[in-house]
């Protein structure tokens, strides 16, 4: 099993961005790519589907306050199988917060297991530029 962990600090209070990434269902406000989102509360999962036509279907397994775990039912276009996350929100004193996202996968067959981190790391990485772009338009108030 390969994992990887990436932290972000945002100049934000938790709730704020929690406000942001929230909802299972709305990954369109910040991750970079999405065309849309097909939303399924009967069996917790979500069909994204990408603007390059890609479709991948990720399935709500816990969630709580500020956090997350979610796993690939349908990997689509990402070169992984069993892959399972987990996205955290904790407040960094009274007007900043982290994001912790912690993964585990396995490559999918005839894919090197750096080829998929270095894929999956990029992907998470260019989300938590967006959602910093997002806070910073939400504070200056656009």
């Amino acid at each position: 099993m390969t994992a990887f962990e990436l932290e972000q600090q945002y100049d934000a209070p938790a709730g704020k961005v929690w406000d942001l990434i929230g909802d299972f269902y709305a990954v369109e406000r910040w991750m970079p790519g999405v065309a849309g989102v097909l939303r399924n509360d009967d069996q917790q999962t979500r069909t994204i589907t990408l603007h390059d036509g890609g479709v991948l279907v990720e399935r709500l397994t816990e969630e709580g306050p500020f956090f997350h775990h979610y796993r690939f039912d349908d990997a689509g276009p990402v070169p992984v199988r069993d892959f399972t996350a987990q996205l955290t929100v904790t407040a960094a004193g009274a007007d900043h917060s982290e994001i912790h996202w912690a993964a585990q996968f396995e490559p999918a067959p005839g894919v090197a297991e750096e080829d998929a981190k270095s894929a999956l790391v990029g992907f998470y990485e260019s989300c938590l530029d967006k959602i910093a772009a997002e806070l910073g338009a939400h504070a200056a108030g656009t």
